[in-house]
C-alpha cells in the first residue's frame, strides 16, 4: 500500500507567527479545537487551502472583517495546517489566492 507524499506548504516560524495572531485575535471568539477533528475536516479539508484563506481574510475577525494584513491571515492558515499535523517545510505559505486555490490539505 503506497501513499502520496504530504506536501509541506509552510514554515515552522510562519506557524508560530500564526499561533501568536490566533492567540491574540482569533482566540477571543474561537478555540483551537474548532480547527481540527471531523467537523473541520468535513467543512474545510475537502476544498483547497485557498477556500479557508478566502473565508477568514474576508469574514474575520467578525467585528472587523478584513482588518488583518494578508501576511497575518496566511500565518493563521499555516498555524491551522500545523494543528492538523501537516509537516512544516522550508518555504512559507504564500498569501496568493491563485496559488492557494491549487493547494490541497
Amino acid at each position: 500500500m503506497s501513499s502520496e507524499p504530504v506536501t509541506a506548504y509552510y514554515t515552522a516560524e510562519q506557524a508560530a507567527r500564526g499561533q501568536r495572531t490566533f492567540g491574540s485575535i482569533c482566540a477571543v471568539c474561537h478555540g483551537r479545537n474548532e480547527f481540527t477533528g471531523p467537523i473541520f475536516q468535513v467543512t474545510w479539508m475537502q476544498d483547497p487551502i485557498g477556500a479557508l484563506y478566502e473565508h477568514i481574510s474576508t469574514k474575520m475577525p467578525q467585528n472587523r472583517p478584513g482588518s488583518l494584513t494578508p501576511q497575518e491571515y496566511i500565518d493563521v492558515v499555516a498555524y491551522m495546517l500545523q494543528l492538523n499535523r501537516r509537516p512544516a517545510g522550508d518555504r512559507e505559505l504564500p498569501a496568493d489566492p491563485e496559488l492557494l486555490a491549487e493547494m490541497t490539505w
